[in-house]
């Protein structure tokens, strides 16, 4: 997160609709989205109960998250090897 934020409240709004970045790092995401929260109230941006509101949609946006990065493991989409992307024998070797 940047040393000084302009507007909390707006930073918190576009870090709520990053999915990817959210599925991939959900505690990371979390934290950030916690902290600017905590910043918008402080600086007045909203009250306590929309900071309420604010740090549940964030637990639930990371619950959300680990529990697709559950399934996208579940189903094998986060396999441990690289893939060339101009390497085509990857698809032919895959188990179907």
């Amino acid at each position: 997160m940047k040393r000084y934020i302009d507007d909390p409240l707006a930073e918190w709004q576009a870090l709520i609709k990053q999915r990817f970045d959210l599925v991939t790092d959900p505690e990371g995401h979390w934290r950030k989205l916690v902290d600017l929260a905590m910043l918008a109230h402080k600086r007045r941006q909203v009250c306590s109960g929309e900071l309420s509101e604010m740090l549940e949609l964030a637990d639930a946006a990371k619950l959300w998250a680990l529990i697709e990065w559950e399934e996208a493991e579940a189903i094998g989409l986060l396999k441990e090897e690289v893939v060339d992307p101009d390497d085509v024998s990857f698809f032919r070797n895959r188990d179907r």
